[in-house]
């Protein structure tokens, strides 16, 4: 009984799924242009690239690969105070990190195993 009711209730949803992504199919695409353009206009527009037709106050407005890549890294990464100053480098020691100059570890220590190709020379 359980598995009927579970079939009728997933067979209603599907159908309810149908009938409203029927709506969506529905939309006629046609061009349309605004303003007073002459039909050699409106080839030369329908043939050009999107970058052509925006302007160049719209343009960085879109959505680039590049605003992409400028956008990802900020939150993360900062410049410190410290680092900002003139004529100051953050950490003169050598081996050590710039954010960690005080600590007694090296900053990237080697963790490889010994090997016989490395011949040990990095412990």
């Amino acid at each position: 009984m359980g598995f009927k009711l579970y079939l009728i209730t997933l067979m209603v949803v599907l159908a309810m799924v149908a009938r409203s992504s029927a709506k969506v199919h529905d939309a006629s695409w046609t061009l349309s242009h605004f303003g007073d353009h002459d039909d050699e206009s409106l080839l030369d527009s329908a043939n050009s690239k999107v970058g052509d037709l925006i302007g160049e106050e719209n343009e960085m407005m879109m959505e680039s690969e590049s605003t992409r890549r400028t956008l990802r890294g900020r939150g993360t990464r900062y410049i410190g105070y410290g680092a900002l100053r003139r004529n100051a480098v953050p950490c003169g020691r050598r081996g050590r990190s710039y954010y960690n100059c005080q600590g007694r570890q090296r900053a990237n220590p080697y963790k490889r195993g010994c090997r016989y190709i490395t011949r040990c020379a990095r412990r």
